[in-house]
């Protein structure tokens, strides 16, 4: 018996090491050196009557193809088993998405462990577009506008009064007998009305963004767990491999 997250982590190393065994004998040995694969012999006869013969060059096989598909082949009968007990166990490891610390709360009855995985990068996708959401300014004292349809927010009114600048004259020093008046032009703000600053959104409050961001922290957190209890699922290895079938029928020219 092996469990999901067992296999997953043994998979990836075999599919490796497969890969790059599988490669070096494409490349190297069977491209490069077939003289693995034969045996040489050269002898030298003397004319001289009853001089012994002598071997001037001998080469023997190093290996056989036969012998190096075998050894390919059980190196491609773990990996493929590994990866087909991971895709059976996949079809049947399955949890429910509980929302409650005491997990008796079921938001989603009987998840597949790999839709548990798109689902926690989908979750994290939309907690990346909360955290960006915009929210209404505190100090402006938004409130719902009565008036408008929901989720559109008044801030408090603001009244300034407006102004205007305004110049008259201003007597420096009075009229005497041997002096005319002294007259400046001086500017003064006089108010000549009131503005009314009214300011309207439809962001949301910072109260709503907090309770949605907690929602999705506690749904991330949920769809981990289920992962958790999804992986712990048990396969009966006996009755999941196909590498030996699949590597007999294969290379049973050579067998």
């Amino acid at each position: 018996m092996a469990k999901l997250h067992e296999l997953l982590a043994i998979e990836t190393n075999l599919a490796n090491q497969t890969q790059k065994c599988r490669m070096e004998l494409i490349n190297t040995t069977f491209a490069k050196k077939t003289h693995h694969f034969g045996s040489k012999r050269v002898t030298f006869t003397p004319l001289t009557e009853g001089a012994p013969q002598e071997t001037v060059e001998q080469s023997d096989i190093q290996t056989t193809v036969a012998k190096e598909l075998n050894w390919i082949g059980a190196m491609l009968m773990k990996s493929w088993d590994a990866a087909y007990q991971i895709d059976v166990l996949n079809t049947v490891a399955k949890a429910d998405v509980l929302m409650t610390e005491d997990e008796n709360q079921v938001l989603l009855k009987d998840v597949p462990t790999t839709a548990l995985l798109q689902l926690g990068h989908h979750l994290q996708e939309v907690h990346d577009l909360l955290v960006a959401l915009p929210t209404l300014d505190p100090a402006k004292g938004f409130e719902q506008d009565p008036q408008r349809e929901k989720g559109i927010y008044k801030a408090r009114e603001i009244t300034k009064p407006r102004g205007k600048k305004n110049q008259r004259p201003m007597v420096l020093y009075e009229a005497t007998k041997e002096h005319p008046a002294q007259v400046q032009m001086v500017t003064e703000d006089i108010t000549v009305g009131h503005l009314l600053e009214q300011e309207w959104s439809s962001m949301i409050t910072p109260v709503q963004k907090s309770e949605m961001l907690d929602r999705c922290d506690k749904l991330i957190r949920a769809v981990k767990r289920a992962r958790s209890r999804a992986n712990e699922m048990q396969l009966d290895l006996s009755a999941t491999k196909i590498g030996k079938a699949l590597i007999d029928y294969l290379f049973q020219p050579v067998q």
